[in-house]
This record gives C-alpha cells, structure tokens and sequence, in this order.
C-alpha cells in the first residue's frame, strides 16, 4: 500500500495571515460554547456530582461544533470538512483544522493512536488538499471552572511547530505567533472567568 508523504507545512506567517479575518469568530465559538456547558452542568452535577472530565470533554465538544456551525456557515473561503468521521474546517484550501482539548500547557492533545491518528501526527492525512492539518483548542484551569488559554497549534510528530494564542490575535493585531518551544515566562496568562459556582468533576482514571 502506498503511503502519503508528508506535505510542505504551512509556516507560521501564511497561517497567520489566512486565519486573520476568522480569530474572532473561533475565539467567540470556543467562549460561546463553554457558557453554554456552564449553564448545562448544574443539571449534570444533580443527577452526577462526580462526573468523569471526559464526559465534560465530550460534551463541550458537541457545544463547540454546533458554534462553529453556526458562526462559520456560508462564510467565503471556508468549507466544512466532515470526510475523515470528524469536524474540521479547511480555509482558503491550504490550511485544515480540528477541534481539540488540551491536556497541558505545552498545547498537546489525548487522543487514540489509531492509523487516522498516527498520519495526521506525521502530517500525511490525504485529504484531497495541500493543506496542513492544524488544531484550535482550549485549556482549562486546574478545576476545569475557567477557560485558561484558547489557541491553534500546527503538531509535527508529537510536537508543535507553531503557536497562535486567539486571545491576543481575536483581539487585534498580527502579532502573537509564537515559535516553539516557548519557555514558560511565569507571567500570569489571560482568562476566561467562570460566571458559576465551582464544582469539581471527578479525575478520570489514567
């Protein structure tokens, strides 16, 4: 069987470019979906106090689709991507990208290391495209009460190439790319605070 190679990456500079326009409405999706988990959750915690973290995940995910379908539909330079069993949103045909939870603040992502998975890490999913495949995800604080850091990263074999954090970029502004590895500053970082009570989901079992 013949391999896909992996196709040129897009540099941090063209990505940042062609996403320019949409920043603000991923971020609005991301921050949209999350009020709406924080107003489902109360009925969750009743009937579940001590629900796992992937169910919260899965949940949210669901949120974050129906957003995205509806901030981006119709949008010019921006095609739905449902081919490989997953969302995905290709834009200007040189870039395609998914919808993920970060795991840490190094920005990677948990996921099954299924042959779908394992070429997408190397970069080598055909999807009809000479496009790279980027995820757009979230990071919450250590309760999992606040969205902590919203931001798109290009992975590579386990790593991440480049960095854009949606909360400078949606707020104006080209700058705020960021090559990795990006040692940690120690400088507090931008939130998202939570409007309700905390509760505290029960850790899932590694």
């Amino acid at each position: 069987m013949l391999s896909c190679m992996p196709l040129e990456l897009i540099t941090e500079a063209e990505a940042r470019t062609l996403l320019h326009p949409h920043l603000p409405a991923l971020r609005a999706s991301f921050e949209s979906a999350w009020e709406d988990w924080q107003e489902l959750e109360p009925a969750l915690v009743s009937k579940a106090p001590q629900y796992r973290t992937t169910s919260r995940a899965n949940v949210v995910y669901d949120l974050l689709v129906a957003r995205i379908q509806q901030e981006f539909e119709d949008t010019p330079g921006v095609t739905f991507n449902s081919h490989p069993g997953f969302l995905a949103l290709t834009f200007g045909g040189r870039m395609v990208v998914r919808f993920k939870k970060f795991r840490s603040k190094t920005l990677k992502v948990s996921q099954i290391m299924t042959l779908q998975q394992r070429r997408l890490a190397r970069q080598e999913l055909d999807l009809g495209l000479n496009a790279t495949t980027v995820v757009a995800g979230y990071l919450l604080d250590t309760l999992g009460t606040e969205l902590k850091k919203l931001a798109v990263v290009c992975p590579l074999n386990g790593e991440n190439v480049w960095e854009i954090d949606l909360h400078g970029e949606a707020n104006g502004g080209l700058a705020g790319v960021a090559m990795l590895p990006n040692p940690d500053s120690g400088a507090p970082k931008p939130g998202v605070r939570s409007r309700k009570p905390k509760t505290e989901p029960q850790a899932e079992m590694e």
